[in-house]
């Protein structure tokens, strides 16, 4: 299914030019999303219909069926557009997602556990709250991960992918953690308790590893095609050693933050402050990129009912309809579906049609 609507085109509906903040959207979203909301639908059915050739198409070059993974539901039933068309999404959801959310799904929420070394069993808001985007950068490393080791390294345009949703949807939401972290997070544990060095201290070498794989996957295309097999090789091998610096790098925050938190004397109400910043400093086109990620991740562990209370107590309102009717639907076909052309077998690029881009 087709990427339907961009964000600018939300704007452009909505009579909202050049929104970059949430705060924005709410000011003038409010009233014009219940009255376009119509219009915006009947537009994205004819557009479905469009693209339901290419949908099968794509039936056919994935020979490994999936089933659609699992997101958070709306709670109104107005606002999924794309729900009808659940059962082709899962013609190009990865594999490797598939089978996480499986493996997931067949346990009882009871005994769901995150991904986290340290905080197998959170308690209090503490814990929780920075489990929230942790899980959801493990969530993507896994997918990276699984990406270089499924991954045919032949066809260039493979590359061109995996580096598009390398930039796309794992560069900028790493970085922007990184980022927010230093600038603002941080500083506000360290007004009242002191913040251990070394958890700032990594970021630059997590960062620089970040950007020497970002210019090894632009490069991938342009590799003679007899030596790209040798030169994935040499990405699997900096994503792997990456992925445990990261992996010893959350683990080393969230031994430290909810206890500075505890020490310090922090409130949840404090918190949601400088999580609203957070969400805001992302601007429009971030929190398309970076909060399906995490809510999915959240869901896996915390359940649905979690991740739709999350959104619906913690998102504004103009940012919960655009999560529910475009974000979730970016998630689930351009996110995925770059990922579920990388494997050996898919031999016609998806995202060469204009549907799909």
């Amino acid at each position: 299914m087709p990427d339907v609507t961009t964000e600018a085109e939300v704007q452009d509906a909505t009579a909202m030019p050049d929104v970059t903040t949430e705060a924005e959207v709410q000011s003038g979203a409010g009233e014009a999303i219940a009255s376009t909301a119509e219009d915006i639908k009947a537009e994205e059915d004819v557009e479905d219909i469009k693209a339901e050739e290419e949908v099968s198409k794509r039936k056919r070059w994935l020979s490994k069926q999936a089933e659609l993974v699992e997101t958070v539901p709306s709670s109104a039933e107005e606002l999924q557009p794309h729900q009808e068309n659940a059962t082709d999404a899962a013609a190009i959801n990865p594999i490797s997602a598939t089978a996480r959310n499986v493996e997931v799904n067949e346990k009882p929420e009871s005994i769901r556990q995150p991904t986290s070394r340290v905080h197998k069993n959170p308690q209090g808001w503490q814990e929780e709250g920075i489990l929230f985007p942790h899980e959801g950068i493990r969530f993507l490393m896994q997918e990276l991960s699984d990406a270089v080791n499924s991954m045919d390294p032949l066809p260039a345009w493979k590359w061109e992918n995996l580096s598009m949703w390398y930039q796309d949807y794992f560069y900028s939401v790493v970085h922007h953690h990184h980022d927010v972290e230093e600038q603002l997070y941080l500083p506000w544990i360290q007004a009242r308790v002191s913040v251990p060095t070394k958890i700032a201290a990594d970021h630059p070498d997590l960062m620089q590893t970040m950007d020497d794989l970002s210019a090894m996957l632009k490069k991938g295309a342009a590799v003679p095609a007899e030596e790209r097999a040798e030169h994935l090789a040499d990405v699997h091998q900096v994503v792997r050693a990456f992925v445990e610096d990261m992996q010893q790098h959350l683990a080393e925050e969230e031994e430290a933050i909810p206890r500075l938190l505890r020490e310090g004397g922090f409130t949840q109400e404090e918190e949601a402050v400088v999580v609203g910043k957070i969400i805001e400093g992302l601007g429009l086109d971030g929190n398309k990129k970076s909060l399906p990620s995490m809510l999915h991740a959240y869901a896996l562990w915390a359940g649905t009912g979690k991740a739709e209370e999350f959104v619906s107590t913690h998102l504004p309102l103009p940012i919960q309809f655009l999560y529910r009717n475009f974000w979730a639907h970016d998630f689930q076909y351009r996110h995925m579906g770059l990922l579920a052309s990388l494997d050996e077998g898919v031999d016609t690029n998806p995202f060469a049609s204009k549907w799909f881009c």
